[in-house]
């Protein structure tokens, strides 16, 4: 059998790699250059990779290649509809003998009909369980809640035979399993975005008093949402109290332990954070159908705060005038962003000055300033004779905090 994997983040990788070196033959299509760790992986189990549909295309048309039996979409959400017209751009040669799956977290309002009519042939989304992290070596993944099954939310027959195979390649998949993608997706929107602004792990998400009744206020939300909407309160977990299943969240997120959220990996590594598919779904269908959304709508308002002046710090946009920071309207752990006064446009830091950092910033804060020390590479124009630039962890619930101030 043959599939085509579409994305080349750790999701995709770990699929391609994983159902090629169980015997599969397997295509990896990456937007550009896979990143080191993925890279070795990749080559090791034998998936080829490619950055355009053109060749794939034109082999598959001369027959050098047989006909795709699926289609696995592993991009980020926010890249799904530039995934799905790539692919009707490159015409009915892709079309997959069995199905195209969808491998992300959250919810995408038509994303089953943009890939059907795309594509052709029947689309679900799938399950993709557990947490994922490259090895620095490239010798493979770490995986969080390795014995959890993916589900292909689907009972099709063409369903069935494809979750067979992927089983028979090393990925443990059975069809069906809209309860436990509703737990997921839960687990996903309570814990992933405060993750972003607190800059925490899973284990300091359940560990903070205050991150916890603001993660407990937000899942009730999206519950109440879920349940009222055609859409998903036929999946939704039955013969279950409000507070059994919030419980049951809950532990999900502690049993990642020291695994962080895809988003927060994202931010971290300076990569957009996916937000529409999360809690900004929420606030979207809540909006529809007249239920209040206030929790929900002030993590979407942080995270897009913490990214705001992130980004900005790095290019240089911010004016000499001052740029405060609004409050947020819950407490912060440690929210690791731009705390000043002022930020120049240009400005030049010394390594030294970035030892120090290191020093006094703590290592909740570590991924911010490397993010910094990235974006000064890009700066040209000398610092001198500015207000300083503060870079704060500030601290809730007696959790320690640091502050630097670049001079």
């Amino acid at each position: 059998m043959v599939h085509l994997v579409v994305g080349g983040g750790i999701v995709g990788t770990f699929l391609a790699s994983t159902l090629a070196k169980n015997g599969g033959r397997v295509l990896l299509k990456a937007r550009s250059a896979l990143r080191k760790e993925a890279a070795l992986v990749a080559a090791k189990a034998g998936v080829e990779v490619v950055q355009s549909f053109e060749p794939v295309v034109e082999r598959l048309r001369t027959g050098a290649l047989p006909q795709l039996d699926a289609i696995f979409i592993a991009t980020k959400t926010y890249s799904l509809a530039e995934a799905a017209e790539q692919l009707a751009c490159a015409g009915p040669a892709l079309r997959p003998r069995l199905a195209t799956i969808g491998c992300y977290n959250g919810h995408v309002l038509g994303v089953e009909a943009l890939f059907e009519e795309a594509v052709g042939g029947p689309f679900c989304k799938s399950l993709v369980p557990g947490g994922y992290t490259f090895r620095a070596d490239g010798s493979g993944f770490d995986v969080t809640n390795a014995g959890q099954k993916w589900s292909l939310l689907s009972t099709r027959p063409e369903m069935r035979e494809l979750a067979r195979d992927m089983t028979r390649l090393g990925v443990a998949t059975v069809t069906g399993g809209f309860e436990a993608d509703a737990r997921k997706y839960l687990v996903n929107t309570t814990a992933n975005l405060v993750s972003v602004i607190s800059n925490t792990n899973c284990h300091g998400l359940v560990s903070n008093v205050a991150l916890l009744n603001r993660m407990r206020h937000i899942f009730r939300e999206a519950v109440t949402v879920l349940r009222a909407s055609p859409v998903h309160a036929s999946h939704m977990p039955a013969d279950v109290s409000l507070d059994e299943l919030e419980e049951q969240v809950l532990s999900g997120i502690a049993s990642y332990g020291a695994h962080y959220p895809s988003s927060c990996k994202d931010f971290r590594a300076g990569r957009p954070v996916e937000v529409d598919s999360l809690n900004g779904y929420i606030v979207s269908i809540g909006r529809q159908l007249g239920i209040p959304t206030p929790f929900n709508a002030a993590v979407v308002d942080d995270v897009r705060i913490v990214l705001a002046q992130a980004d900005s710090l790095l290019s240089g946009a911010f004016d000499t005038a001052a740029q405060p920071l609004p409050p947020p309207p819950m407490p912060f752990a440690a929210d690791a962003i731009l705390s000043t006064l002022r930020v120049p446009r240009r400005f030049n830091i010394t390594p030294g000055a970035l030892q120090r950092a290191s020093l006094t910033l703590g290592a909740e804060a570590g991924a911010l300033q490397a993010r910094l020390q990235a974006g000064i590479k890009k700066q040209q124009s000398a610092f001198s004779h500015q207000p300083a630039v503060a870079l704060c962890s500030r601290a809730a619930g007696g959790a320690a905090g640091g502050c630097l101030l670049y001079t």
